[in-house]
């Protein structure tokens, strides 16, 4: 018997219909561990960097780690990658909720989707049975109704399904995935993937829990968890409106991305902040798989105008939504965001992606680039909240101008020209996180060196080491030193620098955040700063699950791994030094807020890129060096 991993890979190949396992090994498992890990390696040993992202020749890969099914809080995630129709480059996105545990007790521990269906399908996997069914009768529908028909039809009320929904048949760039409504690999535009195979959704039932070695050790963990969390700085704050309390904070700082990143502060934060839609419309919490914290929220309002009732089915807006489709659209009434929200989730999209091409697409319409001819009549003014819900339609549906529009940011830019170009906020044609660079200038590095393009997850936020007690050694977290103490991060650092300490802390934080890419696990539970399950916790949680032996370093080594085969991919595609970019308008100052006049330095951005690379084992145009991919035992990939 394996802990850990079931050592089964699952290959179904959409053109012929055929399904297959295949049996890696354990010393594969160990080498690799899981999530982006499992990504990087299929995609750069099977396809190859010429292939068009929306072709049958694209891959899918679904794959939880070794540690996804175990009943520990955060350890609920799961990861989805493939050649990204944004990027034209490595595309990894990340999810939790229950999808990923479910296809761990079904006995698998990746899916690989080839080819393309003749027609709509879905796949369908209860256990050893593994059915291609067709969708054709779900095909347009929204993602309620067919996680609905799909349960229905496979008699399991809890079978977990993760799907895309209207956008991503229409293969609009940024769609996205999700599970259970709520729960959604977001970013680089797996829906489109899924859509440009007819592949509807993967639906999965799994009665094998029995995959950890030392289960009861897990268990001991588990109850210290919840017995402690509540006192944990953050955490129950965290719990009450998750990451909605976000709004307020950084516009207090002066970095919550407003009307298309034009400013830094909006005067309707505090309207569209967390605590204030719990106060109005909050319906209840919910979380994902084993996880006491329940950070989500779900909201509800009923109403007979259909633009202000709000389905709780579809749960509520994160941060990343409040900053994309509220203050970077303007909209400042909280119904008319939540009813956004609920829109794109209905038709199964990245709220950044979308939140982020309709205020570039706002832009476009005040400067003159467009005109109402151009968009059916709509004013498309920020702040509008007919024209902000209509656009959505429009956008999911590829009508009139949605059309252009779902193709992100980026590629309309391209479309519409007359400079609408310097408007889009992207990183290699995917839409910037809601997170102002020009405050977090280790962000903006992240956005512009994340394999992924705009990545906002990429290393801690630069404000969680302004002036902590990082020398301090009474610091300890469950008899742990400060985590980062450790790793030669000693001394406050200023949010908006890139000296050569603040370059040398963003390598050895990408590494360490790669842990959890790679673990599949939730970085509001485990970083290396100050969450509630440390870096020394890893290791030890790792052995009890799987029997082995594995140490921090071990792990760090296999997190580097995901980063470089990364690389490696985006090298294969193209990709260089020249993509790597961010826009001009992050090096002229900003207007309003508490950082006015703040901009980020070109040369010294530019030259951090650089010294980047060095550091990281990159040439100059940002490849891996054959030296690092050695060092890594990544022969089998170059």
């Amino acid at each position: 018997m394996t802990f850990g991993f079931r050592d089964r890979v699952l290959r179904i190949n959409l053109t012929d219909s055929s399904i297959k396992v295949e049996s890696p090994g354990e010393e594969f498992f160990k080498k690799y561990m899981g999530g982006t890990n499992m990504i990087g390696y299929y995609l750069n040993t099977e396809v190859p960097g010429d292939v068009d992202a929306l072709a049958p020749e694209n891959k899918i890969i679904v794959s939880p780690s070794i540690m996804t099914g175990a009943a520990i809080p955060g350890f609920s995630r799961f990861s989805v990658g493939a050649k990204s129709p944004l990027t034209n480059g490595f595309g990894n996105s990340e999810a939790g909720g229950f999808f990923g545990p479910e296809l761990k007790w079904a006995g698998y521990d990746t899916i690989i989707v080839e080819g393309k269906a003749e027609k709509p399908v879905y796949i369908s996997i209860t256990n050893d049975k593994v059915e291609i069914k067709d969708a054709s009768h779900m095909w347009g529908k929204e993602t309620g109704p067919v996680q609905d028909m799909i349960r229905e039809e496979m008699g399991e009320s809890k079978a977990r399904v993760l799907q895309t929904g209207p956008a991503g048949e229409n293969l609009v760039r940024f769609a996205a995935l999700t599970n259970e409504l709520k729960h959604w690999n977001g970013r680089t535009g797996m829906g489109a993937v899924f859509g440009s195979k007819n592949l509807r959704a993967i639906a999965v039932k799994g009665d094998d829990k029995d995959f950890m070695k030392e289960a009861d050790e897990i268990k001991k963990y588990t109850q210290w968890f919840a017995k402690n969390w509540k006192s944990h700085e953050g955490l129950p704050g965290f719990g009450e409106v998750g990451t909605m309390s976000l709004v307020s904070i950084l516009d207090s700082m002066g970095i919550l991305p407003t009307r298309n990143f034009q400013q830094g502060s909006f005067e309707s934060a505090a309207d569209i902040d967390g605590p204030k839609i719990l106060e109005q419309i909050g319906h209840k919490r919910e979380g994902c798989f084993s996880c006491p914290i329940r950070c989500k929220m779900v909201v509800k309002n009923e109403s007979e105008d259909p633009d202000k009732n709000i389905d709780p089915a579809y749960g509520a807006p994160e941060y990343e939504t409040m900053g994309s489709i509220g203050s970077g659209t303007a909209i400042k009434d909280l119904i008319t965001v939540c009813k956004g929200n609920e829109l794109i989730a209905r038709y199964g999209m990245d709220s950044i992606g979308a939140g982020v091409t309709i205020a570039f697409a706002m832009e476009c319409y005040e400067k003159g680039i467009i005109t109402k001819e151009d968009t059916g009549g709509l004013e498309l003014n920020f702040g509008d909240n007919n024209a902000f819900l209509r656009l959505i339609e429009k956008i999911a549906k590829r009508d009139g101008i949605g059309d252009i529009l779902a193709e992100g940011c980026y590629r309309a830019a391209q479309k519409f020209g007359k400079g609408a170009e310097k408007l889009a906020m992207h990183s290699k044609g995917m839409e910037f996180a809601a997170h102002e660079p020009r405050g977090k200038w280790n962000v903006g590095l992240g956005y512009a060196v994340s394999p992924n393009g705009a990545d906002h997850v990429v290393v801690e936020h630069d404000h969680c080491f302004m002036g902590e007690p990082n020398t301090d050694p009474e610091a300890l977290v469950d008899g742990d030193i400060f985590p980062l103490f450790n790793w030669g991060i000693r001394k406050p650092m200023e949010p908006c620098s890139l000296d050569h300490d603040k370059i040398r802390a963003f390598v050895i934080l990408q590494k360490l955040w790669g842990i959890a890419d790679m673990l599949d696990i939730c970085i509001f539970l485990v970083e290396p700063s100050r969450r509630m399950i440390t870096l020394n916790h890893l290791p030890k949680l790792v052995n009890h699950v799987t029997g082995w032996d594995v140490s921090l370093n071990e792990l760090i080594m296999a997190a580097e791994r995901s980063i470089v085969m990364a690389r490696q991919f985006n090298a294969k595609c193209g990709i260089t030094e020249k993509d790597e970019v961010i826009p001009e308008r992050f090096f002229t100052p900003l207007p309003n807020g508490a950082l006015k006049g703040m901009a980020i330095d070109k040369d010294t951005f530019y030259e951090a890129r650089t010294l980047y690379y060095h550091m990281a084992g990159m040439d100059e145009h940002g490849a891996p060096l054959k030296g690092k991919l050695v060092e890594l035992s990544l022969e089998e990939v170059m």
